[in-house]
C-alpha cells in the first residue's frame, strides 16, 4: 500500500511515516523542506515539497496512492491568540476539504487527525466517541472538519476515517517546549490548581494507531486515541519533575499564562477530559505500548536527558 502522509516533517507526522515504513508501506510525505526531511528519506519515505495553503501543490499526488492520511497543521509563532486560531482553522479546513473532495473523486480512504479537545470540558466524567462535541478553543477548527468530513461520508461516500488523540508527548513536539524546555529554564508552572484531568498519548503508541486505521479502520467513524489512564495536570508534572530528580513545580495563575501564551491556548490547556479509548481497541486492534504516562515518560526524558 502506497500512502501520502501530509506534515510529514512535524512531530506527529514524522512518527506516523516511521511507522509506516517500518511496516512496509511505501509512503510519499508531504514537505515544505526537503533539509527536514533527511532522515525521513534516508529510511525510505519519498518527498514531495508543498504548501498547506496551495492545493495545487498537493493533490496531483492523490490519484497515485491508496490512501492519504492528514497530518499537517500550520505554524503559527508567538502567542496563541484568536487571530492565530483562526488562521490555523482556516489552513487545516481548507486542505482537509480539499484531499476529501479529491479522495472521493479518486475512491481513496482519508484519515484526519482530529483533536480530544473536540469534547470541551467535562470535568471528571467519562468522554467516548459519543459524547457530544462542545469544544475548546482549540478543539473548535477540528470540530468543523470533523462534521465537513462526516457530511461527505454521508453525501458523497467519502471513505474518511477520523482519529482523535489525546496530548501528544515524546521527545520532541509541544511537550519538550511546553514542559521539558521551561523544566531546563526554572520556568516550568501548573496552569492554575491542576486538578483538571488530561488523556495523554505517547507519540509512538499514536503513530501505531494511524498505521492500524488503515485497514481496520471503518468509513465515517471516530477512534478516541489514549492512553489507558486520566491524569490530573498537577500528577502530570509532578511524575516529569519526580523522574527528573527535581523539587515540585508551583503554580501559575490563568489569567497570568494567558497573557504570556494566550487565552484560547489557557482555556483548552485548563480543560478537563478523561476520555476512554476501548472502541479504538476493540474495532482497531489497538493496544497502547505505554499505557500510562508515568511509564511512558520515562524513555522520552532518557532520550532528551541523553541530548541535553
Amino acid at each position: 500500500m502506497k500512502v501520502f502522509v501530509t506534515g510529514a516533517t512535524g512531530f506527529v507526522g514524522a512518527a506516523i511515516v516511521r511507522e509506516l515504513l517500518d511496516k512496509g508501506y511505501q509512503v510519499i510525505g508531504l514537505v515544505r523542506n526537503i533539509g527536514k526531511a533527511e532522515s525521513l528519506i534516508k529510511r525510505g519515505m519519498v518527498p514531495h515539497v508543498g504548501e498547506m495553503t496551495s492545493p495545487q501543490t498537493y493533490l496531483p499526488i492523490v490519484p497515485t496512492v491508496d490512501a492519504v492520511i492528514q497530518a499537517a497543521q500550520l505554524n503559527v509563532k508567538g502567542r496563541f491568540t484568536n487571530t492565530s486560531k483562526v488562521k490555523i482553522n482556516q489552513a487545516d479546513e481548507s486542505m482537509t476539504m480539499a484531499l476529501a473532495e479529491a479522495c472521493v473523486q479518486q475512491g481513496k480512504r482519508l484519515i484526519y487527525t482530529s483533536g480530544c479537545f473536540n469534547y470541551g470540558d467535562h470535568g471528571i466524567d467519562w468522554i467516548d466517541e459519543n459524547t457530544p462535541s462542545n469544544p475548546s478553543p482549540l478543539g473548535e477548527g477540528h470540530a468543523r472538519v470533523v462534521s465537513g468530513l462526516l457530511a461527505l461520508t454521508n453525501t458523497k461516500g467519502l471513505d474518511a476515517v477520523i482519529l482523535s488523540p489525546g496530548f501528544v508527548y515524546g521527545p520532541g513536539g509541544l511537550f519538550k517546549t511546553s514542559f521539558y524546555d521551561t523544566l531546563q529554564k526554572g520556568q516550568l508552572r501548573i496552569f492554575g490548581k491542576g486538578s483538571n484531568f488530561w488523556s495523554p498519548i505517547q507519540v509512538n503508541d499514536l503513530a501505531q494507531a494511524f498505521g492500524l486505521a488503515l485497514t481496520n479502520g471503518k468509513s465515517g467513524q471516530v477512534y478516541n486515541i489514549v492512553d489507558d489512564s486520566p491524569i490530573s495536570l498537577r500528577e502530570l508534572v509532578d511524575s516529569i519533575t519526580l523522574e527528573q530528580g527535581v523539587k515540585p513545580v508551583g503554580s501559575i495563575p490563568l489569567w497570568l499564562i494567558g497573557l504570556l501564551i494566550g487565552g484560547p491556548l489557557v482555556k483548552s490547556l485548563a480543560s478537563s477530559f478523561r476520555v476512554s479509548n476501548q472502541k479504538a481497541k476493540q474495532e482497531l486492534g489497538w493496544q497502547p505500548k505505554y499505557p500510562t504516562f508515568k511509564e511512558g515518560i520515562k524513555p522520552v526524558l532518557h532520550i532528551l536527558n541523553s541530548k541535553a
